[in-house]
Order: C-alpha cells, then structure tokens, then sequence
C-alpha cells in the first residue's frame, strides 16, 4: 500500500507540472506578450487594445475561479481536467481564424478562461493533495513549477512558431500541443485514489475532516487570508508585466532586460520546489512574511538603484514562487478537505482581482508621475502591510496527523 500511495502520487504530480506548463496560466497570461507586437502590426491596433486581452483573462479567473471550486469538489479534478483541456485546446486555435475584428478578439479571450475553466491551478493541486500529507508542500511546489517551466518554454515555441510562419500558426501550434502532448499525458497520469481507498477508516477520516465552506468563509482566517492573497495580487503581478519597461527606462538594453526577465523565470522555478519543501518544516505564514520583505526590498531597490535590476528580479521570482504554494497549503491545514476546491477558488479570485487593479494602477501611476518611483514605493509599502498582516495568523487548525504512507 505504501509504494502503491508513492507511485500514483508521483505521477499525479508530474502530470500536474505538464499540465499547468501548457496551461491557461501560463498561455493566457504570462506568455501572451509575444503575440503582441504581431498582432498589432497586422491589424493597426494600439498595444494597449491588443494588451487587454490579458487583463480580460485576470479578471475573469475572478468569476471562473469558484465555480471551478465547486466543480473539482463535486466531480473530483481528473474529469473536470480531462474535459477543460480540449476545449481549451479548441479556444486557441479559433485564434488561428481570427479576423479584423477587434469585439471578436476580446469575446475569444472571455470564453478561453471558461473553457479552460479545469485547468487553472487548483484543478491540479487538489489532485496533488489528495495524496499527500507529511511531504504536501514540497508536492505543491513540484506541481506549482510546471507554471516556471511552462513560462521558460512556452515563449520560446512561440518565438519559433512565429520566426518560421506567423502568429496564427503560433496559436494553432499550442492548441495542437495542449491536445495531443497535455491530453495523453493527464490521462495516463492523473490519479484519484481507487474506490477502495474510500473504505479505509484512516482514508476517510482525513478526506472528512474539515470546516464545510459555509462556516469556513465566516471565520476571521478566511478574510485574513482574501486580504493577504488580495494585497499578493495588487503588487506582484503588476510588478512582474512592468519589469522590462521598468529597466529599459533605466538604462538598460532591450536584451539586457530580457535576459533579467530571463533569471526572474528561473528564480520563479527554483522558489517553487524549495517554498514548497520548507513550508513542510515551518510555520507558512513566517515564510510568505520573508519573501514579502524581500519583494519589498526589490521594489526600494528598482526605484532607487535599478542597476541591482539582476538581484531584485530574483527577489520578485521568489514573490511569486511562494504565493501559490503557501495558499494550497494554508487551505489544507485551517480548513481541511472538505470545502477544499471552493476556498481555494474564491482566494485565488479575490488574488487576481487584486492583479487586474495593479496591473492597471502601475500603468496608470507611471503615465501621470512620468515615472515608475511613485508606483514602485507605494508598491513597497503594500507588501509591508502584508507583512504585519500574515504576523496575526493564527496555529494550523488541521495537522497531518492522518495521512496515507508516503
């Protein structure tokens, strides 16, 4: 029973990491920056019209988020997975037809968060967590890294789709990929425990165990943590598409910066796996207030002594490494696994709603000052508030104390 528990454990998560490296998180916004300028030039859009289309994305992750709570925990995430993935599939490659239209462009990019409305990171985390307690966070980080692989891999296949046909084959390219490389390999590794799982007292009490979301969501660690994960939103993300502009500004060349944009994507990879392994031996809440520290240094750094562009973008990876670790582990040691999917989807909703109004607000503050430094302060001054506000977490509620064997 034990290597039988660590076999399908492991699978799950290695097709979790390919799964979330070729998903919507990764294609619809962290990789859309490419198709840009294309775009633009073979339709005379502004780039601020062609760049909606992320913001669009963001903010329906707000809306799709719960629903794909409710869905993972009424159906499990293997099938709300293996059914998202063609449509989503089918979402970019209509891409592939798109004319001079610009109400059509955004109508596409509205329904490719609903179709991809499975594939979002908590669909695979669930299935991660269902197999692991001891070692659950070093687990999350590994299926959370898919997203760093995703983001080092995806642009380059796009970069070379577009240098050999254009950007519509580009689209058409990874819709062929979500399809035939992603499908296969959940289907094959994507696993829920078997039926006769679901009769061992050990397995049920710990499946069972846990506050129902009704109650969960009138608990004050409940809106600590939509008010942590929101402030998360406001400030890294914005941080994050305004990196490149932000050193240019600054003196540095386009390849220079590409190149810091380049380490931040490693630093986001490697902060994966290792949050996820320390937050398994500390308390989670210290850990996200240290790399809240440090995003906050990158942000004085960048507004003061941007040539130090290489350190505070490595700051800015581990910002973003931890927040999606520490939120499927928070979830699991307050509330358990009963309301699960559903509290994981309402705080990543609330996180990207914080993400759209920074994304807008850095723009709109450079725009008015002339200049990143306001923005970049302000910025600073968010993340520290996170800081005081994770101090006032309360002791986990629900310890490993029932596990299967790892």
């Amino acid at each position: 029973m034990a290597s039988e528990w660590r076999r399908e454990g492991i699978l799950t998560t290695f097709g979790s990491v390919v799964g979330l490296a070729f998903g919507p998180s990764v294609i619809a916004i962290l990789a859309i920056s490419p198709f840009i300028p294309p775009i633009e030039a073979e339709f005379g859009w502004s780039r601020v019209q062609v760049s909606l289309a992320a913001t669009i994305v963001s903010y329906m992750v707000v809306f799709v988020s719960p629903l794909q709570g409710f869905l993972v925990d009424r159906f499990g995430p293997r099938k709300v997975i293996l059914t998202s993935i063609p449509l989503f599939s089918l979402g970019l490659a209509s891409l592939y037809f798109l004319p001079d239209s610009l109400p059509l462009y955004y109508t596409i990019w509205v329904l490719i968060p609903i179709f991809s409305i499975g594939l979002w990171p908590l669909g695979y985390l669930q299935a991660v967590s269902q197999w692991f307690e001891r070692k659950l966070g070093l687990a999350l980080g590994c299926a959370n890294a898919g997203i760093g692989v995703g983001s080092t891999l995806v642009p380059l296949i796009i970069a070379a789709f577009i240098a050999t046909y254009d950007w519509r084959m580009a689209f058409l390219g990874l819709a062929a990929i979500v399809l035939f490389v992603t499908w296969p390999v959940t289907f094959f590794t994507i696993k829920e425990p078997a039926a006769d799982a679901h009769h061992d007292p050990a397995f049920l009490a710990r499946m069972n165990q846990g506050t129902v979301f009704g109650e969960a969501i009138g608990e004050p660690v409940f809106f600590m943590l939509c008010a942590a994960f929101f402030l998360l939103g406001l400030t890294a993300s914005s941080l994050v598409t305004q990196q490149v502009p932000l050193l240019i500004e600054a003196g540095w060349s386009q390849t220079e910066a590409s190149f810091v944009q380049a380490l931040f994507g490693f630093a986001l990879l490697f902060a994966r796996v290792f949050i996820g392994f320390v937050i398994d031996h500390f308390f989670a809440p210290r850990v996200m207030q240290l790399v809240s520290v440090g995003g906050a240094i990158a942000c004085i750094m960048y507004a003061l002594a941007p040539q130090a562009g290489i350190v505070s973008a490595i700051l800015l990876g581990f910002l973003l490494g931890a927040e999606f670790d520490v939120l499927a582990f928070l979830i699991k040691r307050y509330f358990g696994n009963v309301a699960y999917g559903r509290l994981y989807g309402v705080i990543f909703g609330v996180f990207y709603l914080g993400s759209g109004l920074g994304i807008v607000g850095l723009a709109a503050i450079r725009q008015a000052s002339g200049n990143y430094d306001t923005g970049l302060y302000i910025a600073a001054g968010v993340l520290l508030s996170c800081v005081i506000l994770t101090a006032l977490f309360p002791p986990y509620r629900f310890e490993n104390t029932l596990q299967p064997v790892e």
